[in-house]
């Protein structure tokens, strides 16, 4: 399947243009812009022999934005404003990123033992967190502005600041423990693994007195037998079944939720609601009306800024809001499919999380069983089935194959 790197990169930078509004001088230079990035996407294609149409779904909803996008009635900033946005870099956050990873990881059995211990690591996490954002305050910006690296930190900190979630990664090492105890003699001793938010999936740094492993936060819901394949992986000596186990859970509602809360900590401010096609209100009203007796209260509602291949969805206890993906946001996505998730996230603001042996189950039976009262439920399946694998839009989707959760969390 064809890769056009930098194309959703470009789709965020347009939506962020278009939220602030474009100067009047640079609408011309906007205009071209988006033209030719459409133009160069279906050059790419002819020449691949393929469309748009083929695309990942995160690239072909970010050219399908592209190429619908009203370029004769853009929204206007004030004249003389600029669309250049001001982003800070803070000097040694990686430090302190691995520097309270690695204190988790030396310090876990005090951790794990230690009440006092553990509030006291929570402690300096929260701390480190409200630095940034001070920083971010003085310098007139926006903790969505941060560059890259360092907005990765932030959100991880902001993310293990909640003591769930830092009961979720300290319990997390401990399996990963586990299962070097069996790994380990096949590797460098002694071993060392930082679990943070990355873009890889995990990473090695062989040293003379130590292998260094870094993993994705995404990690922190795998079992013991998902953290053999992937230490086993480190350790170079991977083999099929252990690839298989490590994409299937990365392809897991577990993994992708983990990300989009992560990332969700870091984000601009609310967008409207009613987006290109659907609109979040409409879609909660028909939702709450049917399915709650208009029972639930309105969350916050937001469409995620982040283009999404498998997951459609979030509910963020903490904040009482739902975010759904803009890949929704799609002509040829039924109104039916978007109130699918909406029930669906609406069902984790009624039912919550329990936490048992470290680990977070919010997909309960009893949950499992009100989701199937979903008017649609099997059309609904299918078509964010095909979604996820890249399959068409259309509302007619093939029959046959049990669908996949892909809904969101």
């Amino acid at each position: 399947m064809l890769q056009i790197r930098g194309l959703v990169r470009e789709f965020d930078r347009v939506r962020s243009q278009l939220r602030d509004g474009i100067p009047p001088e640079e609408v011309d230079v906007f205009r071209k812009r988006v033209i030719a990035v459409v133009h160069l996407v279906e050059d790419m294609c002819r020449r691949h022999a393929t469309s748009p149409d083929r695309l990942p779904l995160p690239s072909r909803a970010a050219y399908r934005f592209l190429k619908d996008l009203d370029l004769t009635n853009l929204p206007l900033a004030p004249s003389g404003s600029t669309t250049s946005a001001q982003t800070i870099r803070l000097r040694n956050i990686l430090a302190v990123e691995r520097h309270l990873a690695e204190k988790m990881w030396v310090q876990l059995p005090l951790l794990l033992e230690s009440s006092r211990a553990a509030a006291q690591v929570k402690s300096e996490i929260a701390r480190n967190a409200s630095t940034i954002e001070a920083m971010c305050s003085r310098s007139g910006v926006g903790t969505w502005m941060l560059q890259l690296p360092s907005r990765r930190v932030y959100c991880w900190l902001k993310f293990l600041a909640d003591q769930d979630n830092l009961d979720l990664h300290l319990h997390a090492l401990q399996r990963a423990r586990g299962a070097l105890a069996d790994v380990e003699p096949q590797v460098i001793s002694p071993s060392r693994l930082l679990l943070i938010h990355m873009q890889a999936l995990w990473s090695r740094q062989p040293h003379t007195t130590l292998l260094l492993v870094k993993a994705s936060e995404g990690f922190v819901g795998a079992g013991e037998a998902v953290w053999g394949a992937l230490l086993r992986g480190a350790a170079a000596t991977p083999g099929r079944a252990d690839d298989e186990l490590v994409r299937e859970f990365v392809h897991s509602d577990d993994f992708s939720e983990i990300l989009v809360e992560i990332e969700g900590f870091a984000e601009p401010p609310a967008e409207s609601k009613r987006g290109r096609v659907h609109s979040l209100d409409d879609s909660f009203d028909r939702v709450n009306h049917a399915y709650f007796a208009d029972s639930i209260p309105r969350p916050l509602l937001k469409w995620n800024r982040i283009l999404t291949g498998r997951k459609f969805g979030h509910y963020r206890q903490s904040r009482d809001t739902v975010m759904l993906s803009v890949s929704l946001d799609d002509g040829r996505v039924p109104s039916y499919v978007v109130d699918f998730v909406m029930y669906h996230e609406l069902l984790h603001k009624k039912h919550g999380a329990l936490l048992v042996n470290g680990r977070r189950l919010v997909h309960t039976p009893a949950f499992r069983a009100e989701e199937r009262l979903f008017t649609n439920y099997e059309d609904a399946q299918r078509h964010l089935d095909a979604l996820a694998q890249g399959g068409g839009l259309s509302p007619g989707v093939p029959q046959g194959g049990k669908a996949r959760n892909r809904r969101g969390h």
